[in-house]
């Protein structure tokens, strides 16, 4: 059998730097994404990577007819609540794989093979708890586990019929959630954080580690400290942090980088290249060899970047629009 696959069920347009996305795919041999989606955009996949032709409409009514009862999917941001179905719903397209697993294209991949590796994969039944990857062992009974009732009701159903967002499919809000779920029915989870998932709300890369029952947060996220003159780089298939610790040059690897949904901005030129760095808001060619010490302190790591601000400025209008709408209830009212 196959090892892995990846369900990526995404409707409307892809982001800009998706090519991206796809060159670090490309680099994983032993993995395979299937992407559901309406985006017809001529990408070049790589032949580990497979496009279904697919409208939001037709994967309703698949999802549908897994389910005995009325479900709310009427936008493709509530499929985050379904991803832990997806060894159900899209059970007829994984029966060559050991395992399977969704994740996000707002993410660059690192070398996969070098954390997932067999004896890891075949350790547990559930790996991570974040919606941005996370993976499960492709059996019959392991991929209806989401379906166990907990804390005396079937969560799935309450999700699946409720047209707002519950983060079913990771740690965040509250334990009504499937990592939950496999951890009460017995399940081996493994819930080491090993992304570099970045803090939404700050210009600079400050990565968010979920580290589970009392973080700082309340949530399980720590963030960590800021590392000064950090660079955050893709080379050879291989995500990496270069930074310099009492004078010694340092290395941490990741197994993929998630940068959440920032607008980033990428020179195409980098496509062909085997190395390029990650910045705030773009990606771009590497000026030298990270890895060498004279050649990192030539490097540029910073950039002018209004993230944080077109964040807060977002949230702004969302809630003077929720205000205008409440007032105007009133007046109705009256």
């Amino acid at each position: 059998m196959k090892k892995c696959c990846f369900v990526i069920a995404y409707f409307g347009k892809l982001n800009n730097y998706f090519q991206l996305f796809l060159k670090t795919c490309a680099f994983n041999h032993e993995f395979t994404w299937f992407v559901f989606t309406d985006d017809m955009t001529p990408y070049q996949y790589p032949d580990n990577v497979i496009r279904y032709e697919m409208k939001f409409e037709q994967l309703r009514e698949l999802v549908q007819k897994k389910f005995d009862f009325h479900i709310e999917l009427n936008s493709p941001y509530k499929l985050c609540d379904f991803k832990p179905a997806y060894g159900y719903i899209f059970e007829e397209y994984l029966k060559e794989f050991e395992y399977w697993g969704h994740c996000d294209t707002d993410t660059i991949m690192g070398d996969l093979s070098k954390f997932l590796t067999d004896q890891l994969l075949s350790e547990f039944d559930k790996l991570f708890c974040l919606g941005h990857m996370t993976i499960y062992k492709n059996t019959h009974e392991n991929n209806r586990v989401f379906m166990r009732p907990y804390s005396g009701e079937y969560l799935y159903r309450k999700v699946f019929s409720n047209p707002k967002i519950c983060w079913f499919d990771e740690e965040w809000k509250d334990d009504d959630n499937v990592n939950q779920i496999f951890i009460h029915e017995g399940k081996r989870v493994f819930q080491k954080d090993l992304s570099a998932n970045f803090n939404i709300w700050t210009n600079s890369f400050q990565r968010k580690v979920y580290v589970g029952n009392g973080a700082s947060d309340g949530h399980g996220y720590c963030d960590e400290p800021l590392i000064s003159n950090s660079l955050y780089y893709w080379k050879n298939g291989a995500c990496k942090r270069k930074y310099i610790l009492n004078g010694k040059l340092k290395t941490d690897e990741f197994l993929y980088i998630h940068l959440q949904s920032r607008r980033m901005y990428f020179d195409k030129s980098i496509l062909k290249l085997n190395q390029f760095k990650i910045l705030p808001n773009r990606f771009l060619k590497l000026e030298g060899d990270p890895d060498n010490y004279e050649d990192f302190i030539k490097i540029k790591k910073k950039c002018i970047c209004f993230h944080e601000f077109q964040l807060k400025y977002k949230r702004y209008i969302r809630n003077w629009k929720r205000r205008v709408r409440k007032i105007r209830s009133l007046i109705i009212r009256r």
